[in-house]
């Protein structure tokens, strides 16, 4: 392939996937999680006003809405550009692993890499929420790309990089367990077959005790505690294990699934070995094995979004076991997987929302209050279900309902105790808040919009 080729492949890759993770980024509002995000690291509030409001409501590490306070900080509170920082981090992530890949190998596997990366739909959706998931991919990334450099040229500036990434990585979310293990297994595995690596060892111990003292005596402070809501897991769960959600539907992602276990088991019949490769069959293997041993013993913590980096090693195995294919099978394979990405893509709001309107997924909040704006009646009341954080939960929607009132310039006001009012209001029943929107008092008008019912009632 010529370079002229290789760089007009680059260009369309990279160009098409800033297209997909910019394009309408912000046509949803905020739903419930980006709203507490929002909440947390409203730059109004002190430091210590944000750890509070994070430990209310979060369940996941303050270190994320501690990047985006600052982000706030500096380019202002605005909704509009919020999604920005995990949209940008999530571009950064195709570069690194396009990185990552050429690093790996000499082949042309990096093209591959980024584009499976790039056009993946389930990156592509995260790209556009403001949540840690994006964020912790890039670092994530960054964390194996410095680990394999530092073994390929042993230079202790990739040492240093590789450290830093790997305890943000470790700041920013609790699986990040599962990545030190996975370096653990494979210093052993390279010890085994007689590849020093005494220093990064060194530096994994250190990384593993910050770990487990985080953990065990900050985390537990700073946030609300364990998920309730996760399901335990079912049997279905083992007939993709979540390959449908990471490759956009149930058919295209038990292909990538197939692709993948018959790659495995054509690595295990080559000759000659990749040691590299053996990494990211460690990373995948405990990317599983540790969250479902930890559900099925203690609490359900397995969900698509926690293992968002497990798509690295997905990638990585199918796109540089295919180019170690003889010419015929590797062409075969990787037609395929462009064929099936591609086709997939059509099927999705990525490419639809250039032809036609897109779908509203996310709570209609909007609308909601220019609804109430534009009516007789301007008072309205939040509907929550009585929960253990219910009181954070309605401050976080208030918080962005004020800011859309700001912006919007509308005049509604938000009331506490109904029984106060002699004339009718307005009910804002968010679905992700409530098992219902039924409601005791008289109805007098009820709109439906997309995951929002809103209630005109009378006491």
């Amino acid at each position: 392939m010529s370079t002229r080729i290789k760089v007009s492949i680059f260009f369309l890759i990279v160009s098409s996937s800033i297209c997909f993770r910019l394009y309408n980024i912000n046509y949803d509002d905020f739903w419930i999680d980006e709203m507490i995000t929002f909440w947390v690291a409203n730059p109004e509030y002190s430091f210590s006003e944000s750890l509070n409001n994070h430990r209310d409501i979060e369940q996941v590490p303050l270190f994320f809405n501690l990047i985006t306070k600052i982000y706030f900080q500096i380019f202002g509170y605005h909704e509009n550009i919020a999604r920005y920082l995990p949209a940008v981090s999530s571009i950064l992530s195709i570069f690194v692993i396009m990185d990552l890949s050429r690093t790996l190998s000499k082949s042309n596997a990096y093209l591959l890499s980024g584009f499976l990366i790039g056009l993946n739909v389930f990156l592509i959706s995260y790209a556009q929420e403001l949540r840690v998931y994006s964020v912790l991919f890039l670092f994530t990334s960054l964390s194996i790309l410095f680990f394999f450099k530092y073994l390929k040229d042993k230079n202790n500036f990739s040492l240093v990089l590789f450290s830093g990434f790997t305890l943000t990585s470790v700041l920013l979310h609790p699986f990040t367990f599962i990545l030190i293990c996975s370096y653990f297994f494979f210093s052993i595995y390279l010890y085994l077959n007689k590849i020093k690596v005494a220093k990064i060892n060194l530096f994994l111990i250190i990384i593993f005790i910050f770990f487990v003292f985080y953990y065990l005596l900050i985390y537990s402070i700073e946030s609300s505690g364990k998920p309730s809501w996760i399901e335990e897991i079912d049997l279905k769960f083992f007939t993709n294990f979540f390959f449908s959600k990471f490759f956009g539907s149930r058919i295209v992602g038990i292909i990538h699934l197939i692709i993948l276990v018959y790659l495995v088991f054509k690595f295990i019949k080559f000759k000659t070995k990749d040691h590299n490769i053996i990494f990211f069959f460690i990373y995948l293997f405990l990317s599983y094995f540790i969250p479902i041993i930890y559900s099925l013993f203690f609490d359900p913590v397995l969900i698509a979004r926690y293992l968002i980096f497990a798509i690295i090693p997905i990638v990585i195995i199918i796109t540089h076991i295919s180019f170690k294919l003889h010419d015929k099978l590797r062409n075969i394979i990787i037609t395929l997987i462009i064929l099936l990405t591609v086709g997939n893509m059509t099927t999705e709001q990525a490419i639809k929302q250039f032809y036609k309107e897109r779908w509203i997924l996310k709570p209609q909040i909007k609308k909601s209050l220019k609804i109430i704006n534009d009516s007789e009646f301007k008072d309205f009341k939040i509907k929550i279900k009585k929960m253990p954080n219910e009181v954070p939960a309605r401050k976080t929607v208030l918080n962005y309902i004020d800011y859309i009132a700001k912006e919007e310039k509308l005049i509604i006001n938000y009331i506490k105790k109904e029984h106060n009012m002699s004339s009718a209001f307005w009910v804002i029943c968010i679905y992700d808040l409530n098992k219902n929107c039924n409601t005791s008092l008289k109805i007098l008008k009820r709109t439906k919009l997309n995951r929002v019912d809103l209630i005109l009632v009378k006491w």
